[in-house]
């Protein structure tokens, strides 16, 4: 019989706040025999922390189900193992849904309350349940629940007081929300299919795909933002805004696009507190318009932001993304400053909150974490850390997460360990980066130059003035690509202009950056 593994996998997903809500809840609704499924979860959670010691000291999930059929053999819930493991997942679910309380099951709880209600024939008390539902519902924009509630509900305790003027009202009130849903889904479509566009194709490069996203964005309802009539409709005319903008690389509009966004949120507070997580994405936007933009002045003030969300995270989940949004781009701020000096105290407080918080980000944010603070290291000129944070990178996360990434990640790390002086480790490094661009067919101009430069020019050099000489020659190539729309993107990554700069002049790197950065 196949074994499945659902239940350890629901297991091993909780956080620790949900484990100890689940003993406390089923504490309070279980009794007698049936609490002895607490035994049984238990030892599931125990066996999923003892498999991450065991197995090649890796963390994998494991689960040995014969181990737990062995352990309670003598129980009768044994004789219907299947069955015992269906009722434990389904309290385990019913304790999330009590611990995870949102609008939408307040919302349902206060419909099936004045269902019950109107079936006992308590007609007023069912309608003072409906019109609690109604406020809410129209306060969130829950057209859906709204129709519901006007269409079963609310029409049947006016049929039941025969009053005509109710089911008149009932009526326009339904047609009214019908217009405003229609009005939410025109731009929530259309958001979605500039979204798949980009996905498809990215920045635009061929105007065979292009001509009918941009008649669509050139009609009324995407210029004229009054044409959008809700939070939700107004939101999508912005969000559209900030794709399109990608698609055609328009950096200014999508500075401004993301402010809007803001703006919007701004104007309606109880949103910021309902949704953290989602305003925490979009600030995480807008601070990286200001970066593309050079809106270096801003940035301090959307971090403070950003920051002064956390006490409003209601799990570790959103917790753990506001930790990651404020670190990478606290960083990324002191990075391209060249502030290396005041992130000090920063970046222990990002090392203490990471270990607090890794189990709920993934690879890919792990590894542009983990580069962020290599890339502090390298402008405070602490070759040792930055290496180790580098090696962490290769050693704990999969890079299939994106070649990009992985290519940037080895360039960066010949870069390092030349600064370090480690001039025997640079060669090897140069054929393993070349072998692995060749095979991922990503040998693009500017990665050739750089391998040519360390591997042929940059030998035969001897002195700091002959040394400065290649630097500029190199300098020269690589400013020419950073007008090549195929090949400005490898800029993104690093600052090599400022690297090659402080090479050629023999100043700090720091230095190089946190000048450029006063006179934008």
């Amino acid at each position: 019989m196949h074994t499945t593994t659902d239940l350890f996998e629901l297991i091993q997903s909780l956080t620790p706040q949900e484990k100890k809500y689940f003993r406390r809840y089923t504490a309070l609704h279980v009794r007698g025999e049936k609490n002895k499924y607490m035994l049984l979860f238990e030892a599931i959670a125990k066996q999923t922390r003892q498999s991450s010691k065991k197995r090649n000291g890796g963390g994998q999930e494991y689960y040995d189900e014969e181990k737990l059929k062995k352990q309670f053999r003598h129980e009768k819930f044994m004789n219907q193992f299947a069955v015992a493991k269906n009722y434990l997942c389904s309290q385990i679910l019913k304790s999330l849904r009590s611990y995870h309380h949102s609008t939408h099951s307040e919302v349902k709880d206060l419909i099936r309350n004045a269902e019950i209600l109107f079936e006992k024939g308590l007609s007023k008390q069912s309608q003072k349940y409906i019109k609690k539902a109604k406020k809410i519902a129209r306060e969130h924009e829950m057209h859906h629940a709204l129709m519901e509630i006007f269409h079963y509900w609310e029409l049947k305790l006016a049929l039941k007081n025969i009053d005509v003027s109710w089911i008149q009202n009932i009526l326009r009130e339904e047609a009214e929300e019908i217009s405003l849903l229609k009005n939410k889904n025109f731009y929530s479509n259309n958001y979605f299919r500039l979204v798949v566009h980009y996905q498809l194709y990215g920045p635009v490069r061929n105007k065979k795909h292009f001509g009918q996203i941009k008649k669509m964005m050139h009609s009324r309802f995407l210029t004229d933002i009054a044409m959008a009539k809700t939070f939700q409709a107004k939101l999508y005319f912005h969000d559209a805004h900030v794709v399109y903008f990608r698609i055609i690389d328009d950096r200014r509009g999508l500075y401004h696009s993301s402010k809007n966004i803001i703006t919007l949120f701004k104007k309606h507070p109880e949103r910021i507190r309902r949704s953290v997580s989602v305003f925490v994405a979009y600030l995480n936007n807008v601070l990286d318009a200001c970066t593309q933009n050079k809106k270096y002045n801003e940035m301090p003030f959307y971090l403070n932001e950003l920051e002064s969300l956390a006490p409003l995270a209601k799990s570790s989940h959103e917790k753990a993304k506001i930790f990651y949004y404020a670190a990478i781009n606290r960083l990324n701020y002191y990075n391209i400053t060249g502030q290396f000096s005041n992130a000090v105290s920063p970046i222990l407080e990002i090392k203490k909150q990471f270990d607090e918080y890794k189990q709920f980000m993934g690879d890919f944010e792990k590894a542009f974490l983990f580069q962020n603070i290599a890339m502090f290291y390298f402008g405070a000129r602490q070759y040792k850390n930055c290496i180790h944070w580098l090696n962490r990178i290769r050693n704990e996360i999969s890079l299939n997460i994106s070649h990009d990434l992985e290519s940037f990640l080895r360039l960066f790390y010949i870069i390092v360990h030349y600064e370090a002086g480690n001039m025997d480790l640079l060669i090897p490094l140069i054929q393993s980066l070349y072998r692995y661009l060749k095979k991922k067919e990503q040998l693009y101009k500017f990665e050739t130059i750089i391998i040519i430069f360390f591997r042929n020019e940059f030998p035969k050099t001897n002195t700091q003035q002959e040394r400065a000489h290649t630097f500029q020659k190199l300098k020269n190539k690589l400013l020419l690509l950073t007008k090549d729309e195929y090949e400005k993107n490898a800029f993104e990554y690093f600052d090599y202009i400022s690297w090659l700069e402080s090479k050629i002049e023999n100043r700090p790197f720091a230095e190089v950056v946190r000048q450029k950065a006063i006179s934008v």
